[in-house]
Protein backbone atom coordinates (compact mmCIF):
# COMPACT_ATOMS: atom_id res chain seq x y z
CA UNK A 1 0.00 0.00 0.00
CA UNK A 2 1.38 3.27 -1.14
CA UNK A 3 1.84 5.93 1.96
CA UNK A 4 -0.53 9.07 1.58
CA UNK A 5 0.85 12.16 2.10
CA UNK A 6 -0.62 14.89 4.16
CA UNK A 7 -3.61 16.48 1.86
CA UNK A 8 -3.43 19.72 3.84
CA UNK A 9 -0.24 20.44 5.79
CA UNK A 10 1.08 23.87 7.22
CA UNK A 11 5.04 24.32 6.28
CA UNK A 12 6.95 24.90 9.88
CA UNK A 13 7.72 28.89 9.19
CA UNK A 14 3.93 29.34 8.77
CA UNK A 15 2.75 26.96 11.67
CA UNK A 16 5.39 28.96 13.84
CA UNK A 17 4.43 32.60 12.91
CA UNK A 18 0.88 31.49 13.73
CA UNK A 19 1.81 29.97 16.99
CA UNK A 20 4.15 33.11 18.41
CA UNK A 21 2.75 36.07 16.76
CA UNK A 22 -0.68 34.61 15.90
CA UNK A 23 0.34 35.41 11.85
CA UNK A 24 -2.39 33.77 9.22
CA UNK A 25 -1.23 35.41 6.60
CA UNK A 26 0.94 31.99 5.69
CA UNK A 27 -2.60 29.77 5.99
CA UNK A 28 -4.05 29.03 2.65
CA UNK A 29 -8.19 29.51 3.31
CA UNK A 30 -9.08 26.03 4.45
CA UNK A 31 -6.18 25.95 6.96
CA UNK A 32 -7.45 29.35 7.88
CA UNK A 33 -11.17 28.15 8.30
CA UNK A 34 -9.46 24.92 10.63
CA UNK A 35 -8.01 27.38 12.69
CA UNK A 36 -10.58 29.81 13.16
CA UNK A 37 -12.97 26.65 14.01
CA UNK A 38 -10.03 25.25 16.52
CA UNK A 39 -10.38 28.84 18.37
CA UNK A 40 -13.71 28.99 18.65
CA UNK A 41 -14.37 25.25 19.89
CA UNK A 42 -11.45 25.99 22.28
CA UNK A 43 -12.80 29.11 23.92
CA UNK A 44 -16.75 27.55 23.34
CA UNK A 45 -17.76 30.02 21.07
CA UNK A 46 -20.38 29.69 17.97
CA UNK A 47 -18.30 30.21 14.80
CA UNK A 48 -21.54 30.91 12.86
CA UNK A 49 -22.17 33.90 14.70
CA UNK A 50 -18.65 35.47 13.48
CA UNK A 51 -16.94 36.29 17.18
CA UNK A 52 -13.92 37.20 15.66
CA UNK A 53 -12.73 39.15 12.04
CA UNK A 54 -9.51 39.84 10.19
CA UNK A 55 -7.44 42.47 11.04
CA UNK A 56 -4.42 43.38 9.03
CA UNK A 57 -1.56 44.84 11.44
CA UNK A 58 2.53 45.38 11.15
CA UNK A 59 2.09 43.24 7.98
CA UNK A 60 0.48 40.28 9.70
CA UNK A 61 -2.66 38.82 9.45
CA UNK A 62 -4.39 38.66 13.11
CA UNK A 63 -7.47 38.13 14.72
CA UNK A 64 -9.72 40.80 16.76
CA UNK A 65 -12.73 40.09 18.84
CA UNK A 66 -16.22 41.21 17.91
CA UNK A 67 -18.98 42.30 19.91
CA UNK A 68 -20.53 38.71 19.31
CA UNK A 69 -17.33 36.92 21.25
CA UNK A 70 -17.51 39.43 24.24
CA UNK A 71 -21.20 38.69 24.82
CA UNK A 72 -20.81 35.19 24.31
CA UNK A 73 -18.08 35.08 26.66
CA UNK A 74 -19.50 36.97 29.51
CA UNK A 75 -22.08 34.36 29.59
CA UNK A 76 -19.94 31.31 29.55
CA UNK A 77 -17.61 32.64 32.47
CA UNK A 78 -20.18 34.32 34.50
CA UNK A 79 -18.48 38.04 34.01
CA UNK A 80 -20.15 40.51 36.26
CA UNK A 81 -19.08 43.75 36.74
CA UNK A 82 -18.30 45.01 40.58
CA UNK A 83 -17.54 48.30 40.17
CA UNK A 84 -17.31 51.68 37.70
CA UNK A 85 -14.85 54.55 37.73
CA UNK A 86 -14.88 57.42 35.39
CA UNK A 87 -12.72 60.09 34.99
CA UNK A 88 -11.38 62.61 32.32
CA UNK A 89 -7.82 63.73 32.44
CA UNK A 90 -6.86 66.35 29.79
CA UNK A 91 -8.43 65.04 26.40
CA UNK A 92 -8.87 61.79 27.86
CA UNK A 93 -12.32 60.38 29.35
CA UNK A 94 -11.14 57.15 31.21
CA UNK A 95 -13.10 54.43 32.54
CA UNK A 96 -11.64 51.66 34.76
CA UNK A 97 -13.77 48.86 35.69
CA UNK A 98 -13.37 45.67 38.15
CA UNK A 99 -15.28 42.60 37.26
CA UNK A 100 -15.65 38.75 38.53
CA UNK A 101 -16.22 35.98 37.58
CA UNK A 102 -19.05 33.38 38.52
CA UNK A 103 -15.74 31.15 40.37
CA UNK A 104 -14.77 34.52 41.93
CA UNK A 105 -11.88 35.57 39.86
CA UNK A 106 -11.11 39.68 39.59
CA UNK A 107 -9.65 41.53 37.35
CA UNK A 108 -9.13 45.13 36.32
CA UNK A 109 -9.32 46.98 32.97
CA UNK A 110 -9.12 50.37 31.64
CA UNK A 111 -10.75 51.95 27.95
CA UNK A 112 -9.80 55.58 27.06
CA UNK A 113 -11.35 57.72 24.65
CA UNK A 114 -10.13 60.91 23.26
CA UNK A 115 -13.03 63.86 23.74
CA UNK A 116 -11.35 66.90 22.24
CA UNK A 117 -13.73 69.34 20.90
CA UNK A 118 -16.86 66.73 22.26
CA UNK A 119 -19.93 68.43 23.69
CA UNK A 120 -22.78 67.59 23.89
CA UNK A 121 -24.00 63.79 22.44
CA UNK A 122 -20.77 63.47 21.08
CA UNK A 123 -19.34 63.50 24.52
CA UNK A 124 -21.81 60.97 25.73
CA UNK A 125 -21.14 59.01 23.16
CA UNK A 126 -17.09 58.87 23.73
CA UNK A 127 -17.73 58.67 27.46
CA UNK A 128 -20.15 54.88 26.42
CA UNK A 129 -17.42 53.95 24.18
CA UNK A 130 -14.89 54.08 26.76
CA UNK A 131 -16.96 52.48 29.05
CA UNK A 132 -18.11 49.73 26.49
CA UNK A 133 -14.01 49.39 25.49
CA UNK A 134 -12.88 48.66 29.29
CA UNK A 135 -15.59 46.16 29.64
CA UNK A 136 -15.33 44.53 26.76
CA UNK A 137 -11.39 44.34 27.81
CA UNK A 138 -12.03 43.46 31.31
CA UNK A 139 -14.63 39.73 29.37
CA UNK A 140 -11.26 39.25 27.01
CA UNK A 141 -8.86 39.15 29.82
CA UNK A 142 -10.77 37.21 32.55
CA UNK A 143 -11.47 34.51 29.09
CA UNK A 144 -8.01 34.39 29.16
CA UNK A 145 -8.31 36.30 25.42
CA UNK A 146 -5.10 38.30 25.10
CA UNK A 147 -6.54 39.78 21.73
CA UNK A 148 -7.56 43.12 20.16
CA UNK A 149 -11.45 44.35 20.48
CA UNK A 150 -12.97 45.56 17.31
CA UNK A 151 -13.45 49.10 19.62
CA UNK A 152 -9.90 49.08 20.16
CA UNK A 153 -9.27 48.96 16.12
CA UNK A 154 -9.78 51.59 15.08
CA UNK A 155 -7.04 53.30 16.98
CA UNK A 156 -4.25 51.38 16.65
CA UNK A 157 -1.97 52.91 14.16
CA UNK A 158 -1.80 51.21 10.32
CA UNK A 159 -4.57 48.50 11.46
CA UNK A 160 -7.09 48.09 8.53
CA UNK A 161 -9.82 45.47 8.99
CA UNK A 162 -10.81 42.96 6.08
CA UNK A 163 -13.96 41.05 5.83
CA UNK A 164 -12.39 38.65 3.78
CA UNK A 165 -8.79 38.02 3.31
CA UNK A 166 -7.62 36.77 -0.42
CA UNK A 167 -7.06 33.36 -0.35
CA UNK A 168 -3.32 32.27 -0.83
CA UNK A 169 -2.86 31.68 -4.10
CA UNK A 170 -1.02 27.90 -4.75
CA UNK A 171 2.28 27.61 -6.67
CA UNK A 172 1.96 26.29 -9.77
CA UNK A 173 4.59 23.83 -8.77
CA UNK A 174 2.16 22.94 -5.46
CA UNK A 175 -0.66 22.75 -8.16
CA UNK A 176 1.26 19.90 -10.48
CA UNK A 177 2.14 17.76 -7.71
CA UNK A 178 -1.38 17.65 -6.27
CA UNK A 179 -2.92 16.65 -9.89
CA UNK A 180 -0.55 14.10 -10.13
CA UNK A 181 -1.12 12.60 -6.90
CA UNK A 182 -4.82 13.15 -6.80
CA UNK A 183 -4.57 11.42 -10.24
CA UNK A 184 -2.62 8.20 -8.77
CA UNK A 185 -5.00 8.09 -6.12
CA UNK A 186 -7.80 8.42 -8.10
CA UNK A 187 -6.41 5.46 -10.80
CA UNK A 188 -6.92 3.14 -7.67
CA UNK A 189 -10.81 3.92 -6.90
CA UNK A 190 -13.78 1.90 -8.61
CA UNK A 191 -14.92 3.58 -12.05
CA UNK A 192 -18.81 4.11 -10.33
CA UNK A 193 -17.21 5.69 -6.96
CA UNK A 194 -18.72 8.98 -6.15
CA UNK A 195 -15.01 9.59 -4.69
CA UNK A 196 -13.74 9.00 -8.49
CA UNK A 197 -16.04 11.41 -10.02
CA UNK A 198 -14.99 14.35 -7.35
CA UNK A 199 -11.36 14.23 -7.70
CA UNK A 200 -12.01 14.26 -11.82
CA UNK A 201 -14.23 17.77 -11.09
CA UNK A 202 -11.44 19.12 -8.57
CA UNK A 203 -8.41 17.77 -10.68
CA UNK A 204 -9.77 19.60 -13.78
CA UNK A 205 -10.45 22.62 -11.50
CA UNK A 206 -6.62 23.10 -11.06
CA UNK A 207 -8.25 24.46 -7.46
CA UNK A 208 -5.79 23.43 -4.75
CA UNK A 209 -7.76 23.78 -2.05
CA UNK A 210 -10.89 20.88 -3.78
CA UNK A 211 -7.91 18.77 -4.71
CA UNK A 212 -6.82 18.41 -1.35
CA UNK A 213 -10.48 18.13 -0.13
CA UNK A 214 -10.64 15.16 -2.54
CA UNK A 215 -7.60 13.74 -1.54
CA UNK A 216 -8.59 13.92 2.19
CA UNK A 217 -11.86 11.93 1.47
CA UNK A 218 -9.71 9.41 0.05
CA UNK A 219 -7.69 8.86 2.68
CA UNK A 220 -10.77 8.73 5.09
CA UNK A 221 -12.38 6.37 2.57
CA UNK A 222 -9.53 3.91 2.70
CA UNK A 223 -8.67 3.89 6.14
CA UNK A 224 -12.44 3.03 7.09
CA UNK A 225 -11.93 0.03 4.65
CA UNK A 226 -8.96 -0.96 6.42
CA UNK A 227 -10.69 -0.92 10.41
CA UNK A 228 -14.02 -2.77 8.87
Amino acid sequence: MNEITPTNPVNASALERVLVAGDLAGLNEAQRIEYYKAVCESLGLNPLTRPFEYLRLNGRLVLYATRAAADQLRAIHGVSIVDVRIEQKDDLVIVTVRGRTRDGREDVEVGAVSVAGLRGDALANAQMKALTKAKRRLTLSLAGLGWLDETETDSVPGAQRVSEPQPVTALPDEVHALRQQLAERAKELPDDSPLRAQAREAWKSGDAVLMREALSKIEKEEKDEQTA
